[in-house]
């Protein structure tokens, strides 16, 4: 006859008292439950027996361990809210929330054209830009291209940029200005050793 295994020898003394409380119910369930049915020897594999003994004894040093796994569940909930807080963060820090979008031409007869959307005015005045820019030539020797927001003869600057050719660039700018009047926007080509701003290309 087969002695019961003693909860106390099987999981110790050092337990905290909900711990000990858990896995005493566990045992109680297992003891309860019996022995694993045996199964038909038809389907039974070699040295069966034997591994069914070692099942049934690891059952119960195997108790313990729930603490570990509860551990690891616990680190890959804690894992999962951090990957998704980070990303709803980033998205908060990087998003944008567009207000309306103003279409650019070329102003020299090209077929460059350009569309910039702007965005949402933060706590701090600034309005993000976002700029498409479709056919401008790629500038060499450090040439590039500079916007700036026009209100009658003034030119404030947006930002710079460098286009990639004949394939369509995105590219954030940011105008720290008052645009709640009537403004316009344009787009010059800057050479180095050229008089600055130099011509539009781009104009609303």
């Amino acid at each position: 006859m087969t002695r019961e295994p003693d909860f106390n020898e099987l999981v110790g003394a050092d337990l905290p008292p909900e711990e000990e409380a858990r896995l005493r119910r566990a045992h109680e369930l297992l003891v309860a439950a019996g022995p694993v049915p045996e199964l038909p020897p038809g389907l039974e594999e070699p040295n069966a027996g034997e591994r069914r003994s070692r099942l049934n004894e690891n059952v119960y040093q195997l108790l313990p361990r729930r603490r570990v796994g509860a551990a690891l569940g616990l680190a890959a909930a804690i894992a999962l809210i951090a990957f998704v807080g980070g990303y709803i963060a980033g998205f908060r820090h990087d998003g944008f929330t567009a207000r309306y979008s103003v279409p650019m031409r070329s102003a020299t007869g090209s077929p460059a054209s350009a569309e910039i959307t702007i965005g949402t005015r933060d706590s701090h005045g600034n309005w993000p830009l976002r700029l498409e820019v479709r056919g401008l030539p790629k500038l060499k020797h450090g040439g590039y291209y500079e916007m700036y927001l026009t209100r009658g003869k003034q030119r404030l600057t947006c930002g710079t940029f460098t286009t990639g050719g004949q394939k369509t660039v995105k590219v954030r700018l940011n105008a720290p200005y008052d645009l709640k009047r009537s403004v316009g926007w344009i787009v010059t080509k800057e050479l180095p050793g050229r008089a600055a701003p130099g011509p539009t290309v781009l104009t609303t």
